[in-house]
């Protein structure tokens, strides 16, 4: 049987139920804990920076009480999983350092990993189903991305809420070990409670990780709900008033199904080195490269021309000069400008924001985006930009960027994730333990079950 013969939510419940741990490749294992790592240290870095909408999180989910299963991270105490899941989600995020994929257009890590750990502390799970249930959830993340996209990012959702609920409602599943019918059923569960709006780009931008905590929380009680019996819509994805035709204008349901079980999606998944939107990378990078090559002086600049892809403008190209730490997060202008002065974009720059230096404003002040779709194809593997800066004397200094760094194939360095973990946990742990959790995560697929990860961020 052809394998689109069978419904879409029906191949993806059969595919993540039958996963088995020893299916799974060697590169895939080590990539999925290199993604834990990074999700527990953007965490750090979203639970410095976020603080007034973490504090009002903490408050309200945490005043609901309820059994202490799941350690919610630095010094929250344990709650129930699905709100541990929720606020350690909703920490993921709140830099805006968390992996992504630039094809499904948003960030599975931040609404798969807190629920699968969530849940696999609360149950006892081990590490090698947990990370089973992880690189599950990102086959569905990706996979169903590609079906929606870009009609889905251009009708204003956010994927990292909307497909993050089913991709993490299909991980928990796994998680519990479900059959395919209670897989189904999380899945079927999780669509329907699917959200998450990209107007948090445009203002309150510090509420943008509800959409991953939403996402992580449907994710735990969808599973939970299937596992304890509850019936659910039988075409949840493809049906005439499904997942699909509430949130897209179309699909090509033909690539789901690609190398399904023998390419698995999480090794397309990007990891970020700078804390700003994913669009922002690329002129970062552009920036680093013409301050290593010298930057004139502003009085010697005409004009500094930022050309990228519509969807990065849409996005990030709308605050020149941010107010905050929240509106820095998705300002281009601001990420590339301090790049330029500093020759890099560090949690520190971002912290500053609401304070800017006199030579970022000069750069900014001479700034203007170019839309130029040509900088994004997807066949093409191309999401990038290019920085033109115009002299007064008639000269230009260019740089492109393809790709930024951390994509699969512009691959990070060695020493670079070490270096994020040092940036992100500065004030928060010891260099002792900072190895301590780099190397426990390492040796997550060792561990009988995920507990002694979450005790060192506890």
């Amino acid at each position: 049987m052809s394998l689109m013969k069978i419904h879409p939510t029906t191949l993806l419940s059969r595919y993540v139920s039958r996963l088995q741990y020893q299916d799974l490749p060697d590169d895939v294992v080590g990539y999925a804990k290199l993604l834990v790592l990074d999700y527990l240290v953007s965490a750090m870095a979203g639970y410095k920076v976020n603080k007034v909408f973490n504090k009002v999180v903490l408050h309200v989910m945490g005043g609901m009480g309820g059994k202490p299963e799941s350690t919610v991270l630095f010094g929250g105490g344990k709650l129930p999983a699905a709100h541990a899941g929720f606020i350690n989600a909703v920490y993921g995020h709140g830099a805006d350092i968390d992996d992504g994929n630039r094809t499904a257009t948003g960030h599975p890590g931040s609404a798969i990993i807190p629920a699968v750990l969530s849940l696999a502390e609360a149950r006892g799970i081990s590490g090698k189903d947990a990370i089973t249930a992880i690189v599950a959830g990102y086959d569905v993340y990706v996979r169903l991305g590609n079906v929606m996209m870009p009609s889905h990012f251009l009708r204003g959702f956010h994927s990292t809420g909307t497909i993050g609920a089913v991709a993490a409602g299909a991980a928990a599943a796994k998680a519990l070990g479900l059959t395919e019918d209670g897989v189904h059923r999380s899945i079927s569960l999780a669509a329907v409670q699917a959200s998450g709006l990209h107007e948090v780009s445009d203002s309150g931008q510090m509420a943008k990780p509800l959409n991953p905590g939403n996402a992580a929380r449907t994710g735990v009680i969808s599973a939970l709900f299937a596992k304890a019996g509850a019936d659910a819509p039988k075409d949840p994805l493809e049906g005439d008033k499904g997942f699909l035709k509430a949130f897209a204008d179309g699909a090509d349901w033909s690539t789901l199904p690609d190398d399904l079980g023998k390419h698995f999606k999480i090794t397309t998944c990007y990891i970020k080195l700078y804390p700003a939107c994913r669009h922002a990378h690329a002129p970062v990078d552009a920036a680093i490269r013409l301050r290593q090559a010298g930057i004139p002086e502003p009085n010697a600049i005409e004009t500094i021309r930022i050309h990228t892809y519509p969807s990065a403008i849409k996005i990030a190209g709308n605050i020149f000069v941010p107010k905050n730490e929240d509106e820095a997060k998705l300002s281009i202008t601001f990420a590339a400008a301090t790049a330029m002065v500093t020759g890099r974009f560090t949690l520190t720059d971002l912290q500053n924001a609401g304070n800017l230096n006199d030579a970022v404003k000069a750069l900014i002040g001479k700034m203007e985006i170019v839309s130029e779709p040509a900088l994004q194809n997807k066949e093409s593997g191309i999401r990038g930009a290019r920085i033109d800066i115009h002299l007064k004397d008639g000269t230009v200094k260019s740089e492109t960027v393809p790709l930024p760094k951390g994509d699969p194939e512009v691959p990070l360095q060695s020493g670079d994730m070490i270096e994020k973990l040092r940036s992100c946990a500065s004030g928060l742990y010891d260099e002792e333990t900072q190895q301590n959790l780099y190397d426990t995560a390492m040796k997550l697929h060792m561990l009988s079950g995920v507990g002694k990860l979450m005790e060192i961020v506890s």
